[in-house]
């Protein structure tokens, strides 16, 4: 089962999108994220990925009214990253109603934290890889990490990661297509399912990515600009 997952990125309280995560360079779609997330389970998403850009910027979560409201009333479940960083944050989001947290930052440069959440909450832990180039980017993609892109992989899968994002930023927001190679590379070298993220933007992409052996795709700005019609891809 290849999954389609509809992006919901969150910025001073609205739905955006971003060019290559730069935050100078965003554009607002709905000033109520909660809509957008309802458009797409509306439209037959059977999962939702939402983005806490503020959160990943500044180390904490600040929209936590708004993932509340989207995984409260919802029907779907949800997954959401973005400044998520502590243990007590991630059983706040669970209790909330969030399906799956993403871990980003704080899975390059807290691995005992990874490891505890692991054990505690197996499966329901994701851990997105930003990559740039074969290296790793940090807090909301502002800081280039010391970790190559497969030693992180290999080191989070050991301490019980179940699932990763992996996204080519360049790609992101670009609608220019993703780049498959690396994807490839990334899904063979790991034990684990692997969703694909970034440049996802014509019907052909996603055919092409279901070919890889992939659990799924997030797509966030070929959406919202209409490139793609989710009922036509599910």
């Amino acid at each position: 089962m290849f999954e389609i997952i509809p992006a919901v990125d969150i910025l001073g309280g609205k739905c955006v999108r971003l060019r290559q995560g730069r935050f100078e360079q965003k554009t607002i779609y709905f000033e109520d994220p909660l809509e957008a997330a309802k458009l797409w389970e509306s439209k037959g998403a059977k999962r939702l990925h939402v983005v806490d850009l503020d959160g990943a910027r500044t180390g904490t979560p600040e929209n936590l009214g708004i993932v509340k409201k989207i995984a409260k009333e919802l029907n779907i479940p949800v997954e959401m990253g973005g400044g998520v960083r502590r243990m007590d944050q991630i059983e706040e989001l669970l209790k909330l109603g969030v399906d799956r947290i993403v871990l980003g930052t704080s899975a390059i440069f807290n691995p005992n934290l990874l490891l505890n959440v692991c054990e505690k909450f197996a499966d329901r832990i994701i851990v997105s890889v930003d990559a740039k180039g074969d290296d790793v980017v940090a807090n909301g993609w502002t800081r280039v990490s010391s970790k190559n892109v497969l030693t992180l992989a290999g080191e989070a899968t050991a301490l019980g990661v179940k699932r990763f994002i992996y996204t080519d930023i360049s790609k992101d927001g670009m609608l220019a297509g993703p780049n498959f190679s690396a994807i490839q590379k990334f899904a063979g070298s790991v034990s684990v399912p692997v969703i694909a993220s970034g440049g996802v933007t014509t019907k052909e992409d996603v055919e092409r990515l279901k070919q890889l052996s992939l659990e799924g795709c997030i797509i966030g700005q070929a959406l919202y600009t209409g490139a793609i019609q989710l009922e036509d891809i599910l």
